[in-house]
């Protein structure tokens, strides 16, 4: 069984591509939580799952990066906030420059 996204047949059309757009130029191309311009996505405030007729209103849409995403979607599905020290962890994992191997 091949899994699908909620709201995978609205973020096809044509009409969900022109309100992105709205939105991440309302926002100024850029994270509303962080700031980052980097890998940002749209992101529905109130969550398709459970307000499809919203699916479509900019007023329900906001810039996120994909980190900031993760954690709202993380928090949306029941999951825990990562602990300070794992986050901790990740960005400097994130941050930090590959190691190598010398011998």
């Amino acid at each position: 069984m091949k899994w699908e996204r909620h709201g995978a047949s609205i973020y096809k059309t044509a009409r969900w591509k022109a309100i992105r757009q709205q939105a991440k130029r309302r926002d100024g191309f850029a994270c509303v939580k962080c700031g980052s311009s980097q890998r940002l996505q749209v992101d529905h405030i109130k969550p398709l799952r459970s307000n499809p007729e919203l699916a479509f209103d900019i007023n329900n849409t906001q810039t996120l990066c994909g980190t900031c995403h993760s954690k709202k979607t993380r928090v949306e599905c029941g999951h825990p906030e990562l602990s300070p020290e794992r986050q901790q962890w990740r960005e400097f994992m994130r941050l930090s420059p590959p190691s190598t191997l010398s011998e």
